[in-house]
Order: structure tokens, then sequence, then C-alpha cells
């Protein structure tokens, strides 16, 4: 669910791996311990748990929507060769939208454009890292600017296409004390395990949110090859549903790293901070996602088949939408027992190059719960799973609560 997050891949790489069994193994592992806002309802029989415990009490913190949702103006630096339409095509993957960049300026169409002038861009569709401009992969796609393709972060879905949703009100899908255990099986033996944990509500910026954990690590003989040893947190606000804090403490094979971002959702900033560099604020958009709390936040959703839901979601200082396309109604049997789903495929548009990850099937819980419970990569050999190896689940507040009109 995205494209490269810093060395630790998900969605997108997994999609364009192609060199060997080890290599694909480690990529589902960190594929799943991004995909830990995905976890797994009811297990129908063994290896499943209910926490003793009562559902928690509603946060009483009021819901920060009209300031979540306030009017996004972003500046951009005119480069040389730039024109209405090449810019409009980065924010808004349009050339139809160049209008709308001159009138937010006070300029017209027919207004020059000069080297190192600032324009406003109101309300953007894109949001590029600015590293982006810096190193000019914007360039890359030149030749196509008049044409209205999106450069550098863009919609992955033309609008007609995208079920838009109301933004849920109420958490029936999952709580403090959900603890799921996946193994990951490649060649018919097990490689190594995926945990996603949800701990007691913490306070963030004044926000109550919910500790979204996700732990991978590899078993011998594959860690002998290849080690994984990942720990991450988002911090979920309670009430409106998006992250303030998300950090990760990864080792993959050869690399190592701690990193911390911490979102001002009011501000639609990111401060990314990396051990051993300096710290940097980049642009997002409003409601934005991390790497785990995005699948989270898709199990809230109504989720219809037919239908593909978008989610903006920021990592490693990039936006993009992740999409996902609930496929079909399905039943599965695992060696936890048999299960009602819904196969779900995740979706990503990156840079100037459309990913359709479909060599990555995942299967959720047909209930409010929208759980995984297998999740399935294929490889030139085979597959790669994910299954459901134990879980232990809260007791939830009853079906039937309100959302948005």
């Amino acid at each position: 669910m995205n494209i490269v997050f810093g060395k630790q891949k998900c969605f997108v790489v997994l999609c364009d791996f192609r060199v060997s069994v080890v290599k694909s193994f480690w990529l589902l592992l960190i594929f799943l311990s991004f995909l830990q806002g995905c976890t797994l309802l009811f297990v129908a029989k063994g290896g499943t748990h209910y926490a003793e415990k009562k559902a928690p009490t509603r946060p009483s913190s009021p819901s920060l929507k009209n300031q979540l949702a306030k009017a996004v103006v972003l500046k951009y630096k005119v480069r040389e060769g730039d024109t209405f339409k090449s810019i409009a095509v980065i924010y808004y993957g349009k050339t139809s939208k160049a209008q709308k960049v001159a009138e937010a300026n006070g300029l017209t169409l027919e207004s020059p454009l000069k080297n190192g002038m600032v324009l406003k861009i109101t309300d953007p569709v894109n949001f590029p890292n600015p590293k982006d401009f810096a190193e000019n992969k914007t360039e890359k796609i030149s030749a196509k600017k008049e044409e209205g393709v999106g450069p550098v972060s863009h919609r992955d879905m033309t609008p007609e296409n995208i079920t838009l949703v109301s933004r849920p009100r109420v958490n029936k899908s999952f709580g403090p004390g959900e603890k799921l255990i996946f193994q990951v099986k490649a060649l018919g033996m097990v490689g190594g395990y995926g945990t996603l944990e949800i701990g007691e509500p913490a306070n963030v910026k004044g926000r109550s949110c919910l500790p979204l954990t996700a732990r991978a690590r590899t078993a011998f003989p594959f860690s002998a090859l290849f080690q994984v040893k990942d720990i991450q947190t988002s911090f979920f606000d309670r009430v409106d549903f998006i992250p303030w804090k998300f950090e990760n403490d990864v080792l993959e094979g050869k690399h190592q790293a701690q990193n911390l971002e911490l979102f001002d959702q009011v501000r639609h900033k990111v401060t990314r901070t990396q051990a051993g560099k300096t710290p940097e604020e980049v642009d997002a958009a409003p409601f934005t996602q991390d790497i785990i709390s995005c699948f989270y936040y898709f199990r809230l959703l109504p989720l219809v088949v037919g239908k593909n839901y978008s989610i903006p979601t920021q990592a490693e200082g990039r936006n993009y939408n992740l999409i996902v396309e609930v496929i079909r109604r399905e039943r599965i049997t695992t060696s936890t027992g048999t299960y009602d789903c819904l196969l779900v495929k995740p979706h990503v548009r990156y840079a100037t190059v459309f990913r359709n990850t479909d060599e990555i099937d995942i299967w959720l819980t047909d209930d409010a719960r929208h759980m995984p419970v297998l999740v399935r990569s294929a490889i030139f050999i085979g597959h790669v799973e994910a299954v459901l190896f134990d879980a232990t689940l809260p007791r939830l507040e009853k079906e039937g609560a309100s959302r948005e009109p």
C-alpha cells in the first residue's frame, strides 16, 4: 500500500520484485509490517481468544474535523520552462486547471512566468516532495506535460472511479487488546512472523490515540540469509482516525533505520526526523495517513464489492493516494478455520509510473472488523503467504453505530 518507504518496500516494491525467493519473502514481510493496519477479524475456530475486558469507552475529545478540512495553500517556485499548464499538471493532474493556477495569483493565462516567481497553489490534489523539484524528476515527463499526465505524486484513478464515503464517526472494527500473529510461509516453510498489536490509549498532542504496533521478523533458515527485525508504531486519533505520530526501528539485512514522523494535521505538514540527519518538513494532504494507519482506517469504511477506495497516505516525505479495490466475496479456509471474506487488491500509482500490484491478494473478514485472514503474493515459482496463526480480539462496540450523513 505505496511506493517506496525508505528501504522498506510495500505494495509498489512487492509489485516490482522478480529476483529471488528470499527477496520475495522479505518483501512480503515488509508488506505485512506495513499492512499491519489490516488486522484480522474473528477466527472461526482455533487460535482465537477474546480479551477479558469491556469495550473501550468513546473518547471525550471533540472532533477537529473543521480545522482539518480547511483550505490548503501551497507555494511553488517557478522554474525555467514552466507554463501554467505544466504547473497545473503537477498539482492537479490536469492541464485544464491552468486557469485556476493563474486566477489564484491574480494573473491570466497570457501573463509571463519568470524564473524564481513564487505562485500560490490553492487546494491541490497532489502534494509533491520538494526533493522531486530539486532533483528535476518532473523533467522526466516534460514531453507529456501538455497531455495532462501527473508527474510527481498524483491521483491513482480518475475521480469517477473512486467511491466517495463519509469519514467514519465510530470505530466498531478494532480496539485496545487486539493482537494478531501471522506466519509467513514460502515454499512450504515458515520463514517468519508478523504481529499486529493495539495498545492502550495514549496521549499525543493532547489527543487520545491508539498505538498501532507492527512487528516483523524472519525465522531460521531465512534469517541466516536475510534478517528482518522491524518495529513500527502509529499513534492513531480515536476521534478523527488520523495519525499524529509514526516511529519505526528497522533492521532489514544490512539496512538499519530509526525514524520519527510528527503529523501536524491542522497545518497539513509532516516533520520527518531520521537518525543523524536534520529534520525536514514536507506538505501533506488533508486527513493523510501513514503506512500503518491507512489500513486501520480502511477497516472502518463500509466496503462494497466492485468499488474502489482512495486514502491519502504519506511515507518518507512522499504523498500518494492508496487505492484499494474490493474484488469479490470468497470463503477461505486456513489452518485456523473457515471465513467469509472480501478479496481486496491494493493499487498504487507513484511518480510517472502506474504500478498495479496484482500480485498481491488480501482476504479480509466480511463483517464490521474487516480483518485480514490471508495475504498472498505471487512469485516466479509459486507464492508467499502470510496466514493468521493466532488472534486475541477485544469486545467491540455493537453494530449500528451512526455515521456522518
